[in-house]
């Protein structure tokens, strides 16, 4: 069975070092239906800095992490993206950090 992969270019508060996490829920917003509170979230990096953004169509794909601590991403919406992201719910992925720091969580 290929192994699926979820990638990150930043480490986020948000995974708490989760490695594995299955993806539970799809939905389609707007940027502008994203509440600041949400887009905070789910944009801060371990950095304090925060992933952009902009204006725009989105899916947000809710995760439950191997550590039972559930987690958003919100990557933009392509059809290509859509179908691929739809077709593996309930699917388990890998999770992978480009930039990854040393964190301890508790």
């Amino acid at each position: 069975m290929i192994s699926l992969k979820l990638k990150f270019s930043n480490d986020y508060p948000k995974l708490y070092g989760q490695k594995r996490a299955t993806l539970l829920q799809l939905l389609q917003k707007d940027r502008i239906e994203l509440s600041n509170d949400f887009v905070e979230y789910d944009t801060v990096t371990c950095d304090g800095d925060h992933y952009p953004l902009p204006a725009g169509r989105y899916f947000v794909l809710v995760f439950l992490g191997d550590k039972l601590i559930p987690f958003t991403t919100v990557r933009r919406l392509t059809h290509e993206k859509y179908r691929y992201y739809y077709g593996n719910l309930l699917r388990l992925f890998d999770i992978e950090v480009a930039r990854q720091r040393e964190r301890h969580y508790e």
